[in-house]
Parts: structure tokens; sequence; C-alpha cells
């Protein structure tokens, strides 16, 4: 009788430990309690902008200074000859644009000694055609990685134009008999190319045509372009 409640007893018991062992291996191998949905896992890595970004995006001012010849079209070039011009430049550079205002004065040598109808024998010599123009001007570049910095600009030029005076009448401009500063309206048109030589240095090459209308110093509109080289810096 005793043996059978011994039994009973021990069999209980190896129950009940089964049981617990079970219970403690589940426990131990089951996956870790989530206390948020939220992963954990560290943010995405910062991406600075690309280079050809940072140069579409600059931000700064421009100068520039350049010296052309002017060469007149549609004029008698014994008589109208190549000049000089000294051209300058500054202005606010936002990357693809640049809005600006240049200042300049050209010269350009008359002969006139062959102007038809001067007198024979006469002491007219060579004399140059004075111009002083203030320019706003508006650019559209092309910003890059390279070394080479195209653009396109135009202006519109308050031109003030002085010749020396004569007695010779031939019905062109450069026969007058006062020699004082006159006014003009004219507008210019450029294309060019700039080469950078060092940080923020650039030699500009390029080529303008410009047209002045007739005012109180032209009878007609009159057309030259002017092919310049200069420095540019950004």
């Amino acid at each position: 009788m005793m043996s059978t409640k011994f039994l009973a007893v021990a069999g209980v018991l190896a129950l009940l430990l089964s049981t617990s062992a079970a219970s403690a291996q589940g426990a131990w191998s089951s996956e870790p309690y989530q206390t948020s949905p939220y992963t954990t896992g560290s943010p995405d890595p910062y991406s600075p902008p690309s280079s050809a970004k940072k140069v579409a995006a600059h931000r700064g001012y421009m100068g520039a200074f350049t010296l052309g010849v002017p060469i007149w079209l549609k004029v008698d070039s014994n008589v109208v000859r190549p000049g000089a011009e000294l051209y300058g430049f500054g202005g606010y550079d936002m990357g693809y644009v640049v809005f600006g205002l240049g200042l300049g004065a050209a010269w350009t040598p008359i002969n006139f000694y062959n102007i038809q109808g001067a007198p024979s024998g006469s002491n007219y010599e060579r004399s140059p055609m004075t111009r002083l123009f203030l320019s706003p001007e508006f650019r559209v570049q092309v910003p890059n990685r390279s070394p080479l910095l195209p653009y396109i600009g135009i202006s519109f030029d308050a031109n003030w134009w002085r010749i020396k005076a004569t007695d010779i009448f031939c019905g062109w401009y450069y026969c007058t008999r006062v020699a004082v500063f006159r006014f003009t309206p004219g507008m210019t048109a450029k294309v060019g190319l700039a080469f950078r030589v060092a940080s923020g240095s650039f030699i500009d090459i390029g080529v303008k045509y410009s047209l002045t209308g007739p005012g109180s110093f032209f009878f007609r509109r009159e057309q030259w372009v002017t092919p310049y080289i200069g420095m540019l810096f950004r």
C-alpha cells in the first residue's frame, strides 16, 4: 500500500519537473519582446552636393577689363581706320546669369587727308574720333568644372562722340564744324570664352557687334565689330 502511494507521489513530481523544464526551455528560445514598432537602425549618411551643383550655385561679384579693336562696317576704309577700345565691367554673378554695368572709351583714327572733297594741299592729318559710353549689361554663361567659361551678353549703350572740327563738306559724320561731345543711343551683342589660368582668374577673349542709331552725331545707323582680349575675375 505504501509503495503504491510512493509511486503515485513520485509520478506527480516527475510530471511537474518535466513541465517546468519545458517551460524554461521555451522561455529561453523565444524571440525577445519588442517594446517599439520603430526600427533602431542608423540614419542614412549625409551626401554633400556634387561639385557641378556647387559651380552652378556660385554667387559673388564679377569684374573684367578688356582691350579691343573697333572695326567699322560700310565705311571708306581709307578714311575710317581700326582703332582701340578700353572697357571695364563689374557685376553680380549668380551662376548662370550676370547683371552688371560697363564703362568704356574708344578712339577711331580718321584720315582727314583721304576725305573726298578735302582741299588739295590742306594740313588735315589723322585725328581720332572719341567715344565715351556707359552700358548696362545682361550676360548668360555656362559654369562648369572645366577651365572654360563660355558666355553671351547684350548691353544697351549710352554713347557720347566727339571728332575734330573741319571745313570739309562730305555728308559724313566725320565732317563737322563743331568739336563737341554729342549723344546717340545704341546696343551691343557679344560672345566670349574665358580660360581659367588661376583660381578665380580667367583670360577673356571674344567679339562684339555694336550699332548706334541716328542722333545728334550720326545721320544714319552705323555698325562696327570689336574683337577683344582681357582678364576676367569671379
